[in-house]
């Protein structure tokens, strides 16, 4: 005889995995198009002269909706950047997953991390205008670039096997330099409209890339280590 699964169970509950409620993913999309309505905004009239009430015009919400979830811009500017670095999170360790680095593989990221970049653009270029009064406060803001860069770097040295040619000191100061390279000419060009007249950006910086990540990337030899001269 066949036995009837319980009301209310569903397959989420089968797999093991809970389901979002309704009310949570209503309560993040609210939370989305403020930041979406902030980022308008402040691209419009610069973060200092923006009040809450143009951010809920622009989201198509009520002041009241705005501050139940943020209190003031300066935790709107905050969200803002942790948009940016959930981001980033996601495509280190998309890079991270790949079970070989190769060149085309870096190339390949690459292209992934500019859509990505060409998508935060206008929410990168308010916050690279915010004030440090807009933006919260100037240590926390330091103090969370350093935690995503530890992060990212973390997740590009994780595979010791990747890295087995190297000292873990050296692996991560090359990945370390690796990231910084990548979200700087990303930001500059991409956020900043800085020129660039070279045909494709893209392969120049999957050169440099691959020179840091060189004793990482499958089949490359690696550089030799520096051994103390003679005393």
């Amino acid at each position: 005889m066949e036995r009837r699964r319980p009301a209310g169970a569903g397959s989420a509950t089968a797999v093991g995995a809970p389901r979002v409620s309704l009310r949570t993913e209503q309560r993040d999309l609210t939370r989305n198009r403020v930041l979406d309505g902030a980022v308008e905004v402040f691209a419009a009239k610069s973060s200092v002269a923006a009040t809450m009430e143009d951010i809920a015009r622009a989201a198509g919400v009520t002041r009241a909706t705005v501050y139940a979830h943020f209190r003031g811009k300066a935790e709107i500017a905050a969200a803002l950047t942790d948009r940016v670095y959930q981001a980033s999170d996601a495509l280190y360790a998309e890079l991270a997953a790949v079970p070989e680095w190769t060149r085309a593989a870096v190339r390949e990221w690459l292209e992934h991390a500019a859509s990505s970049w060409r998508a935060l653009a206008p929410t990168i270029r308010v916050l690279l205008a915010a004030t440090p009064s807009a933006a919260g406060d100037e240590g926390g803001a330091r103090d969370r670039y350093l935690a995503a860069h530890e992060r990212y770097v973390a997740l590009l040295t994780a595979a010791p096997r990747r890295w087995r040619r190297v000292t873990p000191a050296q692996a991560r100061q090359r990945a370390l330099m690796a990231v910084l390279q990548t979200g700087s000419f990303l930001t500059a060009w991409i956020a900043g409209g800085l020129p660039v007249d070279t045909d494709d950006p893209l392969e120049l910086l999957a050169d440099d890339l691959c020179h840091l990540l060189r004793p990482a990337l499958a089949g490359r030899p690696a550089a030799p280590r520096r051994t103390p001269g003679p005393t």
